[in-house]
Formats: C-alpha cells, sequence, structure tokens
C-alpha cells in the first residue's frame, strides 16, 4: 500500500494506512464469533453429554455388585462351616450324654454304686456340662472389614489440569519466546505426572504382559476382583479363586474367559496365545502367577 501509515497494530506489529486498518480490525474482530459458537457448543455439550458419567456410574455399580457377591460367598462359606461344626460337635455331645446316662442308670438298677464312682460321674457330668455351656457361647472372632480406598481410583485428567494452572495464572505467558511451554509449567506438569504415577502403581502386582484388548479400566477391575477374591480364600485355594474371577469375567465381559493359577512352586507351561485379550500378572503377596485369556 502506497498510502501513508496511520497506525501500527500492537498484535503484528505491522504500519498500516486507515483503511487497510481498519479491514485489518475487522478481520480480527471477525474471528470472535466463530469461537462464541464454539465455546457454546462446548457448553451444550457439557451440559447435555452425561455418557460419561452414565458409563461410569454404571459401572461403580457393577463394581459394587461384585463386591456384593464376593462379600456373600464368603458368608455363605463361613456359615456352612459354622454349621457343619456345629452338627459335629452337638453329635459328640450327645454321645457323651447317653454314655453316661447309660451307665448312671445302670447303677441305679445295680444298686452296687460306689462313693468313688459317684463322684467320677458328677465330675464329668460337670466337665460336660461346662463344655455344653462354652459351646454355646460365641462361636465367631469377627474383623471389621477393612476397605481401602485404592479400590477404586478416580483418575484426574494431566493434561485438563495443566490446561486449567495455566490459564488460571492470567498474568503468565503460556508460551516462552521460543514457542516452548516455560520452565516453571514443565515443572508443574512433571510433579503432576509423578504423583498420579505413584498413586497408580500397584504395588502388590507385576504386570508382566498386557495385551491391547485389556484396557486400562480392565486391568484395575480386574486387579480389584483378584485381591479380593484372594483375600476371601485361602492361599492355596488356587482352583477356587480362578473359578470366581473367571465367573466374573463372564458376567461382566462376556463368556469363554479363561483364568489360569500357578503358584511359585508349580511348573507354568509355555503358551502361545495370540488373542488380543490377554493378561499375566504376578501376585507379590501369595507368589502366585495368574493368566487370563479370552
Amino acid at each position: 500500500c502506497k498510502r501513508p501509515c496511520r497506525a501500527l497494530c500492537l498484535c503484528c506489529q505491522q504500519y498500516l494506512c486507515r483503511d487497510h486498518l481498519k479491514e485489518h480490525d475487522d478481520l480480527i474482530d471477525a474471528k470472535l464469533p466463530p469461537l462464541v459458537d464454539q465455546i457454546n457448543s462446548l457448553s451444550d455439550q457439557l451440559n447435555k453429554g452425561t455418557s460419561l458419567e452414565s458409563f461410569c456410574v454404571t459401572a461403580l455399580n457393577q463394581w459394587r455388585d461384585n463386591a456384593h457377591r464376593t462379600v456373600d460367598q464368603f458368608y455363605e462359606r463361613k456359615r456352612q462351616q459354622f454349621e457343619e461344626l456345629i452338627q459335629e460337635k452337638r453329635n459328640r455331645q450327645k454321645q457323651e450324654v447317653i454314655h453316661v446316662g447309660s451307665n448312671v442308670s445302670e447303677l441305679i438298677r445295680g444298686h452296687e454304686a460306689t462313693k468313688e464312682q459317684i463322684d467320677s460321674i458328677t465330675d464329668y457330668v460337670r466337665i460336660l456340662e461346662q463344655d455344653i455351656n462354652k459351646f454355646e457361647q460365641n462361636q465367631f472372632i469377627f474383623t471389621p472389614l477393612v476397605i481401602d480406598d485404592s479400590l477404586i481410583l478416580i483418575r484426574q485428567d494431566a493434561a485438563s489440569h495443566w490446561l486449567l494452572s495455566s490459564t488460571a495464572n492470567s498474568g503468565d505467558s503460556i508460551l516462552s519466546s521460543d514457542n516452548h511451554p516455560s520452565t516453571r509449567q514443565k515443572r508443574n506438569i512433571g510433579t503432576t505426572d509423578n504423583i498420579f504415577s505413584k498413586s497408580m502403581k500397584p504395588n502388590r502386582w507385576e504386570i508382566e504382559e498386557q495385551a491391547t484388548g485389556i484396557t486400562d479400566t480392565m486391568r484395575v477391575n480386574i486387579l480389584s476382583i483378584i485381591s479380593t477374591t484372594m483375600d476371601t480364600h485361602d492361599r492355596s485355594a488356587t482352583k477356587e479363586v480362578a473359578r470366581d474371577v473367571k465367573n466374573w469375567l463372564d458376567e461382566t465381559y462376556g463368556k469363554s474367559w479363561m483364568v489360569e493359577i500357578y503358584d511359585k512352586h508349580e511348573h507354568q507351561p509355555h503358551r502361545n496365545i495370540t488373542s488380543s485379550k490377554y493378561f499375566q500378572v504376578k501376585d507379590t503377596k501369595f507368589g502366585w502367577t495368574i493368566l487370563i485369556f479370552k
């Protein structure tokens, strides 16, 4: 343009004539309405979009149902053990009562009871009575069920955290002069990632293999149900744990799952599994190796 310059645009550092200044200003202003539309669209998406919330709540409800099922299974197992113990103990006590009653009846019929025999039977009856009364008292020793808060981890997206932290400090420049994040911002991002990684680190588990068909969410859910199931069984109950985990997988992620558990003393056969849904983890608490595939 050969017209004389009338102004300097502080945005792009260009000297402009009056006509071009207005045109330049109009072009800049024209970029604002699309941004408003985009922001309104995002607002509508946040107000109306409930698919993520619905999915997460559904997953949380599924976890709760699985946890309730695990507690119910544990309760039924302990109740069965208690009923078997009661039956066995009662049968033995009944036999002892019948036996001592028979001895007393025989002494009464024969009229040959001695003081020593009566004292002996009296002591025996007293001991038997104490045994019966003691058995009728509470037979359970309860330990409160402790729920570890890390059973369900709520992830905070690191990128969103960085974005909110950056925009909150409007006086700070997001980019430095060489168009890279500033040193302080890099340090903030690193700190967030480090804290998040530490909170997600499953100290009990050593992930040996995780195929692409096993998502991170699936992995967390699977490790949670394995941990809960293992804690409700004995250390030697590998078959029972594998069965319960398989049933949970079939109900949660469809049928045909396979679960194999090997302790540190067992030979683990080599398997050539090509399925994308394959997961192998080592439990450092029991020393088990757990294979899950479909």
